[in-house]
């Protein structure tokens, strides 16, 4: 099996509900990462049957019933899109940073036994480790203890609820419950999504658990592609690229000369390998200097010395590499920083690989060096309007649309 189907027999063999609430959707992210090997059980984790995540500070709307989380990982882009978002609103959610928040220890003798006898009947025909039957058992211990909390607050003030994302953990679980008790839920979109063809990464969870009434998407390319996988349109709705909405125009005169080249991420090391490769035979036509993904630095760093490339230093953000005019244009592989440099005025391509399906954007794929040269060649004398780059923009993540006040205060 691949991975997406790896995920999904996990997924459904640990099913479990608690007071309406499906924990197999709280806890998703972590199910894939242990259908695909990355997590195992450690008796450490025992002790979280006994400890919740403490819900006591929870701030709560007093006038306008809008409430908003922010999640419990404290992403540094991820926070900067939620706080432009909400500080455009015209009527302001009171806001929790979730990663802010604390456990609590607990003790529910009761329902640890309740679980632990019918969690041991239903997960005895799984083909997962005992001990890996366990880790479920206690995560979904620690999940219930965490609803318990919840049920002692009084949300009847809540009208409306935003979250960063309704996939992951705790705001999963707020989504469910708070859509339970007939609070409208919305929840943001953190990049570019669509549906995977191939090789299927954890961003297909999103698609796969759904659980706000509204997920607030940037461009009308993600609408049409839930949309295709069977996800209601009217829970879908386009609210435009939060990240800016200023467009630098393209050199007048462009050589196509020195060239940042954005990689993908360690999962696809070989990918990446593969294109080096191929420029490392041009680096007497062009200037090549390597943006490496941030988990990946050092495996890049080794090889942009051992192949004299040049490397963008390791803490440099993408944007500022944007600024200035330093560079021609940008090769993208496998990432959405593709619809950035448009946006900075820089033309992209992409190098194509069969591991990973081509995002919504120009025609632009090139596998082979003859392929390279001649989609270089054809934009030197052909080069895309800034007009079309828009509309591209437009479609693919809602570049110039900005509808997130009038979607959820309208």
């Amino acid at each position: 099996m691949d991975k997406y189907q790896n995920f999904l027999y996990l997924y459904n063999k640990i099913a479990y509900i608690y007071q309406g609430i499906k924990l197999n959707d709280v806890s998703a992210v972590k199910i894939w990462g242990a259908a695909n090997g990355k997590r195992s059980f450690t008796w450490h984790h025992f002790f979280k049957m006994f400890v919740a995540f403490s819900l006591k500070d929870l701030k709560l709307p007093v006038n306008n019933g809008f409430l908003a989380t922010f999640m419990d990982n404290k992403r540094a882009d991820h926070l900067n899109l939620f706080n432009r978002v909400v500080d455009n609103f015209s009527s302001l959610p009171t806001i929790n940073y979730l990663f802010d928040f604390k456990k609590k220890v607990c003790f529910h003798p009761l329902l640890i036994i309740k679980t632990f006898v019918r969690l041991i009947k239903d997960f005895r025909h799984i083909g997962i480790p005992f001990t890996s039957k366990l880790h479920w058992i206690v995560e979904y211990i620690y999940l219930e203890n965490t609803i318990l909390e919840l049920n002692k607050i009084d949300i009847s003030r809540v009208r409306k609820y935003l979250c960063m994302s309704h996939v992951l953990d705790i705001e999963n679980l707020l989504t469910q419950y708070l859509r339970q008790k007939g609070v409208i839920t919305y929840s943001l979109q953190d990049g570019i999504y669509y549906i995977f063809k191939k090789n299927a990464v954890v961003g297909s969870v999103a698609y796969n658990i759904f659980a706000a009434d509204h997920l607030l998407c940037w461009g009308q390319y993600t609408k049409d592609e839930y949309t295709s996988w069977g996800i209601d349109s009217s829970r879908l709705s386009v609210a435009g690229y939060p990240k800016g909405n200023l467009q630098t125009k393209q050199k007048n005169s462009n050589k196509y000369y020195k060239c940042l080249v954005m990689l993908a991420g360690p999962n696809f090391g070989d990918v990446n390998t593969k294109l080096l490769n191929i420029l490392s035979s041009l680096k007497t036509q062009f200037e090549f200097v390597l943006k490496s993904h941030p988990n990946n630095f050092d495996v890049i760093d080794s090889y942009a010395k051992k192949h004299s490339f040049g490397l963008v230093p390791k803490g440099v953000a993408l944007t500022s590499c944007f600024e200035g005019g330093e560079y021609d244009f940008c090769i993208a592989v496998n990432t959405t920083s593709y619809y950035e440099s448009w946006i900075a005025g820089l033309p992209s391509i992409r190098y194509f690989d069969d591991r990973f399906d081509v995002f919504y954007g120009f025609d632009d794929s090139f596998s082979t060096e003859d392929e390279f040269l001649k989609l270089v060649d054809e934009y030197r004398n052909h080069p895309k309007t800034d007009e079309e780059v828009k509309k591209m923009l437009e479609y693919a993540i809602g570049f110039g649309i900005n509808r997130y006040d009038a979607i959820v205060n309208g």
